[in-house]
């Protein structure tokens, strides 16, 4: 499943997959949608709108998993550049795991100018890339602090003053990161002894714990404390169904795409239900 969310100040930016990238722009307030485009390239035309970023400037990342390419938009849907070499592998060739080349990337986080990028189907050492707001490449992220492991095909990240947090879905953990780059540790979100945890998005609360939506053998929304512990169970009470992507603005306020990417819930700063922000499926239906 494809898209994502990110949301900065007022405005909220989710993208969605069709045959072509699709990418929306949302008034949190007045939740309407205020913009839209698409995008694809290339022989066939098609694109797929992965996760998604918003800068301090507004300006906006898009991950072309199809194209894999982080593309750079402005606020109004104007292209600026993109950045990431492809791998443009033939069918069952071996992946070249190199250091600026983007295979298949699904997520992208930014924090203090620095572009994040989680990539990958299969186990990657350079699973996690990051580049200068510029598209300047800079040194990857060492799964477990170690250069030689490799992340096993992460698909969600959020970056900000408590660190990088990374899903790192095969290995069935999140792994954490500090600004700078530097690996922390990493903890299960699987419930019970021999549990299969399978983290598709992470989102920091601030506060010690993090939102994690899991796709392993308990699927759903969690909050988990820093060394794993299962703190709340949020899927179900709040009507939250089949969550895909989670952001979190200034006022601590928490957005959850759910429904497969098709809707956008919002849940006051205690977790307690707050609004529906945006319908994607009714909204579509009416254009």
């Amino acid at each position: 499943m494809y898209g994502g969310i990110a949301v900065a100040r007022n405005l909220l930016c989710l993208t969605y997959t069709t045959d072509r990238g699709r990418v929306f722009l949302v008034d949190v307030e007045d939740k309407r949608p205020v913009d839209f485009w698409e995008f694809g390239d290339g022989a066939d035309g098609y694109a797929d709108a992965g996760g998604v970023a918003i800068d301090e400037s507004f300006t906006i990342y898009v991950a072309d998993t199809h194209g894999e390419r982080v593309r750079r938009f402005t606020a109004f849907g104007k292209a600026l550049s993109s950045f990431g070499q492809p791998h443009r592998r033939a069918p069952g060739a071996v992946s070249r795991d190199r250091t600026g080349f983007l295979d298949r990337p699904h997520a992208v986080a930014e924090h203090d100018e620095v572009v994040y990028v989680a990539c990958g189907d299969q186990h990657l050492r350079r699973g996690v890339q990051r580049f200068s707001y510029t598209g300047e490449v800079l040194s990857p992220l060492h799964a477990f602090g170690d250069p030689e492991a490799r992340f096993g095909a992460p698909r969600g990240m959020c970056a900000g003053p408590g660190g990088i947090f990374v899903a790192d879905t095969l290995n069935g953990v999140v792994q954490r990161f500090t600004s700078a780059g530097r690996f922390v540790h990493e903890f299960a979100t699987a419930r019970g002894v021999g549990g299969i945890s399978r983290p598709i998005a992470v989102q920091d609360l601030g506060d010690g714990t993090v939102l994690v939506v899991d796709q392993g053998d308990q699927p759903g929304l969690y909050r988990v404390d820093l060394n794993g512990r299962v703190v709340e169970a949020l899927s179900g009470t709040r009507g939250i169904v089949d969550a895909v992507d989670l952001a979190r603005d200034d006022a601590g306020r928490v957005y959850v795409l759910d429904r497969d990417g098709e809707r956008v819930q919002r849940l006051h700063p205690d977790l307690t239900p707050d609004t529906e922000v945006l319908d994607l499926a009714e909204y579509l239906h009416d254009r």
